[in-house]
């Protein structure tokens, strides 16, 4: 099901495509409708929307002024001019931003119907939210395995979804991820501290853009702490004291963990953790810190268009040269030998 939006100042003219589209027009839906262009804006803060209609000439921001704004956000709404005015500059400057139509008014129904089928045609289709399997059922069941880690990693994995996919409303899809998860704090009869309630309001006032990522991410994992009930693990046993480093590395990956952090956390000297970490893991805490991020790396090189420096950064390498260095002498590629045969796996 397609979600359409008509912005039109003129009411009969609204009523009267909305009453077209609701009666002849299968598979799509008009689900607002704006006067000017601040609702408008507030309908694009707030819905997915595939199709609108816009009126070129609507109060400001006007017609043109909100195309400008759809294209800046990277939003893969389509777009039908609707107009009385064949004035070329304005025509000019709407082709330039790339409208997907241009209907002149008064607009006859079969025009109307042909420009819209055309512009949802070549969209494709959407799951319903029916159809998704909710982020909710799959965390419920991990909690009640008490899997912290395949938690974080799916959480993770959520947040990456939401910023890679192109025309979604970034605000809307991470208050709609935070506000489950909150859910089901409450469902399960804890309390959201007070301190992680305030951020995810000041969160959810921005207009959220890619440099957000990680800070959604970490107050994802704050919830999910609370979730889990991360509290002090200073009575554990030694196999439950290294879970709890485990999961403490997996959650900080990007932020460059060290022994002294992991100590830090668990409250007991780094050396005793040293040495507590090579008995149960078999391996030193810093192989197996620079392991994960290792696997973290080729798990961005190949999911993800971000530059190799860009990947660096965000799990707190040095520098790219030390990065690219670390990575072929555990990988037996360079990065971007990595990438380019993932590449070639994925089209073969």
């Amino acid at each position: 099901m397609f979600n359409i939006v008509i912005v039109e100042d003129e009411e009969l003219e609204r009523r009267a495509l909305r009453r077209i589209l609701d009666s002849r027009l299968e598979g799509a839906q008009v689900i607002g409708e704006a006067r000017n262009g601040n609702e408008a804006v507030a309908l694009l803060d707030t819905r997915q929307i595939d199709l609108m209609l816009l009126d070129i000439r609507i109060p400001r921001p006007n017609g043109i002024e909100l195309m400008q704004m759809v294209r800046d956000r990277g939003l893969a709404t389509k777009i039908i001019i609707l107009t009385a005015y064949d004035h070329f500059d304005i025509m000019k400057e709407a082709i330039h931003l790339k409208a997907d139509e241009f209907l002149l008014k008064p607009i006859r129904t079969e025009d109307l119907l042909q420009a819209v089928r055309g512009c949802l045609g070549s969209l494709p289709e959407r799951a319903s939210a029916a159809a998704r399997a909710p982020v909710a059922d799959r965390v419920g069941e991990l909690i009640e395995a008490n899997d912290y880690r395949e938690c974080l990693a799916l959480l993770r994995q959520k947040v990456e979804s939401i910023y890679a996919r192109e025309g979604v409303v970034l605000r809307r899809e991470v208050r709609e991820l935070l506000s489950e998860l909150a859910a089901m704090i409450r469902t399960r009869g804890l309390d959201l501290p007070r301190a992680l309630e305030r951020r995810i309001a000041e969160l959810d006032q921005r207009n959220l853009d890619l440099h957000s990522h990680f800070q959604v991410q970490e107050l994802v994992f704050q919830i999910a702490d609370v979730l889990f009930e991360v509290t002090d693990p200073g009575g554990a046993h030694a196999a439950d004291r290294i879970a709890e480093v485990l999961n403490y590395i997996e959650r900080n990956l990007h932020k460059g963990v060290t022994l002294e952090d992991a100590a830090e956390f668990a409250r007991i000297s780094p050396c005793y953790l040293s040495r507590l970490f090579r008995k149960e893991m078999d391996t030193t805490f810093i192989a197996y810190v620079k392991a994960q991020r290792i696997e973290r790396a080729k798990v961005l090189l190949r999911d993800s268009d971000l530059p190799v420096g860009n990947v660096s950064l965000d799990l707190s390498f040095s520098d790219a040269n030390y990065f690219c260095k670390a990575f072929k002498k555990e990988v037996g590629l360079s990065p971007s030998e990595y990438r380019r045969q993932a590449m070639r796996e994925r089209v073969a």
